[in-house]
């Protein structure tokens, strides 16, 4: 109890009980009309004291309260504070793709791949494949388009990477094989399952991100410059991520950078045909679907000179080179 709420009630016992606690007299008895006035009047006493005892004890409770204690704080409920605790912890997810853009920027050199100096460092690439298995389907459906393909590139082209070096060394990603009697892009090895493109939990594969995400859902045929198959004739792996901002100019300069590529096409003016990659073959509904027919689309992207050729020129396919893209292998 608090020193002001003893304090009232000690005054008031003091002058009401000073001559001692009175004894109630039965009404068949007594009567109030007949006793001494002494008497009435601590008997009229007694009664007003018992009538406000209660609330004099919670005005002292009360004193106590505001002279002693502060409010405390309104507590949050356990359920919103868990809510609030689970947003404010959970990491949104990192569009500019860091982990992968510096592993990039540090290990491809003209286009080729330090294999060995990725598996230095392979714990930075396995927490940028954690990243992408964190984001949840309701989550990169809000993204924008450019979020999207950029996450679903980068996805590709990470996955390839981790294949390699799980089996590394290997002269060729064909060597790996994949399921019974597969070939390496079948083999289900992406734990992105959230997202099968059949709806199920099943791991995914290369040939899953490529021709079941990426190409139907995106519909440029720029991706097949973006993505990357880990072999010599495959587009230049690019030297950092793609990321959403900079990906329309991204796209454009690894196509443009392709088709001039003397290594994986060779359209020269002085000859009699232009000998291009075969992905122009296997993906011409692609090209046709964007420009009209694949000579129009080298057009497009080709040098001046190269596109007047291209008007008249005969088209050949070159063979594809499947020889790792490492840094260090002995192409002679």
């Amino acid at each position: 109890m608090s020193a002001s709420g003893a304090v009232l009630r000690h005054e008031f016992f003091s002058e009401s009980f000073s001559a001692g606690p009175p004894r109630l007299p039965l009404v068949n008895n007594l009567s109030l009309k007949n006793s001494p006035p002494d008497f009435a009047m601590r008997f009229i006493a007694a009664l007003t004291a018992l009538t406000l005892l209660p609330s004099i004890a919670c005005a002292g409770s009360n004193v106590e309260v505001s002279l002693d204690e502060q409010p405390a704080a309104a507590s949050t409920p356990i359920t919103e504070a868990s809510s609030q605790l689970s947003a404010s912890t959970q990491a949104e997810f990192d569009h500019a793709h860091v982990l992968f853009d510096n592993l990039l920027k540090k290990h491809v050199k003209d286009g080729w791949l330090d294999y060995r100096g990725v598996i230095g460092e392979k714990e930075k690439l396995g927490a940028y494949l954690a990243q992408l298995e964190g984001v949840k389907p309701e989550e990169l459906a809000a993204w924008s388009r450019e979020q999207k393909y950029s996450f679903w590139i980068n996805a590709y082209n990470a996955h390839v990477i981790q294949l390699v070096i799980d089996h590394f060394p290997v002269r060729s990603i064909k060597d790996i094989g994949g399921a019974v009697f597969g070939q390496v892009w079948d083999k289900e090895f992406i734990k992105l399952t959230a997202f099968h493109p059949d709806g199920d939990d099943d791991l995914l594969s290369l040939n899953d991100i490529e021709h079941s995400i990426l190409r139907p859902r995106f519909k440029d045929a720029r991706v097949h410059a973006a993505v990357n198959c880990a072999s010599y004739s495959c587009p230049v792996l690019m030297g950092s991520a793609f990321t959403a901002d900079k990906l329309e100019e991204q796209l454009e300069r690894q196509m443009r950078l392709f088709v001039n590529d003397p290594l994986r096409n060779t359209i020269d003016p002085n000859g009699k045909s232009a000998k291009i990659s075969s992905i122009f073959d296997w993906f011409e509904a692609d090209f046709v679907r964007d420009s009209g027919s694949v000579r129009a689309y080298l057009q497009k992207y080709a040098r001046p000179e190269a596109a007047k050729f291209l008007e008249q020129a005969e088209l050949e396919f070159l063979d594809y080179g499947w020889s790792l893209n490492d840094i260090g292998a002995d192409r002679k």
